[in-house]
């Protein structure tokens, strides 16, 4: 978005005793999201103007906000001068949205003021070829438009698309050779539709599976259109689907060198193409070439902007910063200051650790919801808690279409407790754009927190989104402590269909939540019928991980302990498959052997958590500041997944330290990393209280433990501290 709307920069004045003027030259300028604040401020003046009303809803569809226009925009149809162009927009986020319905009838709306107005006629068969619904009437609509103006070629692709949605192929392929026989009769060259029949015409081959034809067709489009978006897109997608990223690669790069002249926007599918085959110095080097072949600075800075995204995708995170600033420098000279560049240049800083840097940018910002933003997340980065939280509700009340806000905000209140206040910062981001981030996930984690299993599941199944693996991972974990081993092997098993590669995975989270039921016997009955050592390493050793854990006797770790060896010999090189053979060791009693165990899985994989805390809990008797610094290490690595397992793993080896100088810190530490842990929370505030430590701290704690149902000893900890106060 950023690199398209770049080329549409140009120079703009400000005038500020004209709140109209300046909202013109901020979007002549493509600062969209500035120009949101001065028209704010009059629609409360006049609420009821139509005008302001349309202006609104288009510069929130510019600023990427296509949910919030709709209100402005439906409000501007009441007045007929902007009924047709509020209409037309209105359309166009109904089909951005996938509500071709919709959008359809908007058109038929416009076309009731308009009859003869050929270029809606051709929208709304277009939007009817796309609904289940309309089909026909997508056909009727052509039939309207080529008894008008049988000129019309742009009719018959609704035509094909509404004969394949109705399935009748042999009609589809008729209208598409009575296309390509109009096509030959025409003289112009360049027209579009010339490109889409090329490529439609090897699509169809393809569906009917004739690849032989469908190849031959991609060659032909390739050598006569190869800079048509058509035949570039969908060739590589063709290419890709048949394990050819070599042959999608010679496509794009054709594509390159054609339009190459015209400062060619192929120049990034060719990158992204090269990353796809592990070659990120050669996209590296595209990109970099177009940057020095760059005659325009607008040019020179829209490939900077790839660059900044390349280097992103790979990881380099400061070069990505550099390029972001060598864009914005560029881009001020031709288009004064760039807002959005601005904040995204703080953001990469703050990643970077460079939170003074960032602090600094902020002083140049014209955006008050960007200076706020950025002042949380540095305030966030340093864990100044409550001032965080104070920036990003100032971020919220300033942008309130921002999702990110409410988002960060709320991981922000998380860290200090505040569970509700965090709760409903997760549901305001949903509220807003839902799929921005993870906020649907995070509020469901706090409901499977307070066991409110039953809203959690409804919270992860209310998502428009496709579930993801997180969703669906959280939602067996709710599932096995609702419903218990059955339930959890029959989500296990729909599971597998969906992830097959993260069924080991999903056995060993459903085998924990369940051990939090009772004493762990309802986990072996998940774990158990999967010990097969058929399956595949990935799915085999956390299954094998998980029976360790909650084998029920010796007769049962017995089971366990004879597949130790043979997953060992096929997997000599996995840490987890080391970490096994500790875990069965330290159950069998045999401290040392299991210590050497772990420190091997160590030693094959730095950041091995769990390992890391595993051995911590063998030597905690031997060598408590061992221990110690052996925690310190496990909570120091980023990553791991978002259950509670390593939670758990945590928790007792720290339960074997709990008289130890420092514990707290390391406490602290992990429930920052695992805020939804109320027994994490409990242990510190009970280790506070011990030590005499700060009341509203050991509060904080003893609420989140009791909010996260503990048990009774977290309740009466609460109640003697509230006695205390009184």
């Amino acid at each position: 978005m950023i690199i398209a709307a770049i080329a549409m920069l140009m120079l703009a004045g400000c005038s500020p005793s004209d709140p109209m003027q300046e909202v013109r030259d901020l979007r002549a300028a493509g600062r969209f999201r500035e120009a949101l604040e001065p028209l704010r401020d009059l629609i409360q003046e006049n609420p009821e103007d139509t005008e302001l009303l349309f202006i609104y809803g288009s510069v929130l569809l510019e600023a990427g906000q296509p949910g919030l226009a709709q209100w402005p925009l439906r409000k501007s149809q009441s007045d007929p001068k902007w009924f047709v162009r509020a209409s037309m927009l209105i359309a166009q986020v109904e089909l951005a949205g996938g509500n071709f319905d919709n959008a359809a009838e908007t058109y038929a709306k416009i076309l009731e003021l308009d009859p003869d107005n050929m270029d809606v006629r051709i929208k709304r068969a277009n939007a009817m070829a796309k609904s289940p619904l309309l089909l026909q009437g997508a056909l009727e609509e052509v039939d309207r438009i080529l008894e008008i103006d049988p000129s019309q070629l742009s009719a018959y692709k609704p035509q094909i698309l509404a004969y394949l949605g109705l399935n009748q192929p042999d009609d589809a392929e008729r209208v598409l050779e009575q296309l390509g026989v109009r096509i030959e009769a025409e003289q112009t060259e360049d027209d579009p539709i010339r490109g889409w029949h090329c490529a439609t015409m090897a699509i169809f081959a393809e569906d009917n599976g004739d690849e032989e034809v469908a190849r031959e067709r991609w060659a032909k489009c390739a050598e006569q259109y190869p800079i048509h978006v058509n035949v570039v897109g969908k060739g590589i997608e063709f290419y890709l689907k048949q394990e050819e990223p070599e042959r999608a690669l010679a496509l794009g790069l054709a594509a390159l060198e054609a339009q190459e002249k015209e400062g060619s926007g192929y120049r990034l599918v060719v990158a992204n193409l090269l990353r796809r085959l592990d070659r990120p110095d050669e996209a590296e080097a595209v990109l970099l070439e177009g940057a020095d072949l760059a005659d325009a600075p607008i040019t020179r800075s829209a490939t900077l902007l790839a660059l900044t995204e390349h280097y992103k995708v790979v990881g380099d995170l400061a070069k990505s910063a550099d390029a972001l600033e060598e864009a914005l420098a560029i881009a001020k000279t031709f288009a004064g200051d760039q807002p959005d560049l601005l904040f995204a240049l703080a953001d990469l800083r703050v990643q970077l650790g460079q939170a003074d840097v960032a602090l600094a940018l902020t002083a140049n910002m014209t955006v008050a919801a960007h200076r706020a933003l950025v002042r949380g997340a540095v305030a966030q980065s340093r864990k100044e808690w409550a001032n965080a939280i104070q920036q990003y509700e100032e971020a919220t009340r300033l942008w309130p279409e921002n999702p990110f806000a409410p988002f960060y905000g709320a991981q922000a209140a998380l860290a200090l407790g505040l569970v509700e206040r965090a709760f409903d910062g997760f549901l305001l981001s949903v509220r807003i754009d839902e799929l921005s981030t993870d906020a649907r996930l995070q509020a469901a984690r706090i409901l499977y927190a307070e066991k409110r299993f039953g809203t959690a599941l409804e919270m992860l199944a209310t998502t428009r989104d496709a579930p993801s693996l997180e969703s669906q991972l959280l939602g067996l974990e709710v599932t096995a402590q609702m419903r218990g081993a059955e339930a959890t092997l029959q989500f296990a098993n729909k599971f597998s269909r969906t992830f097959p590669k993260e069924f080991g995975v999903a056995i060993a989270l459903g085998a924990n939540a369940l051990a939090q039921r009772g004493d762990g016997s309802e986990s072996w009955l998940v774990v158990q019928p999967f010990l097969d050592l058929g399956f595949p390493p990935h799915n085999n050793l956390p299954i094998l991980m998980a029976a360790a854990e909650w084998a029920q006797g010796e007769e049962q770790l017995a089971v366990v302990t004879a597949l130790v060896e043979p997953a060992l010999s096929a997997s000599p090189e996995s840490a987890l498959a080391r970490e096994i053979e500790g875990l069965v060791h330290e159950r069998a009693g045999d401290l040392a052997s299991a210590a050497r165990s772990y420190e091997s899985a160590i030693a094959l994989q730095e950041g091995d958590m769990t390992s890391l805390f595993r051995l911590a809990g063998v030597v905690a008797e031997s060598d408590p500041t061992r221990a110690l610094d052996l925690l310190s290490q496990g909570l120091s690595f980023p990553g791991g997944n978002e259950s509670l397992i390593e939670a758990r793993v945590f928790l007792t080896a720290a339960s074997r330290l709990l008289e130890s100088p420092g514990i707290e810190a390391l406490l602290d530490t992990a429930l920052e990393r695992w805020p939804m842990s109320g027994e994490i929370a409990f242990q510190l505030a009970k280790r506070l209280e011990e030590q005499g430590g700060d009341p509203k701290a050991i509060a904080r704690h003893a609420r989140r433990a009791v909010l996260f149902q503990v048990g009774e000893e977290a309740v009466a900890l609460r109640e003697r501290l509230a006695a205390r106060d009184e």
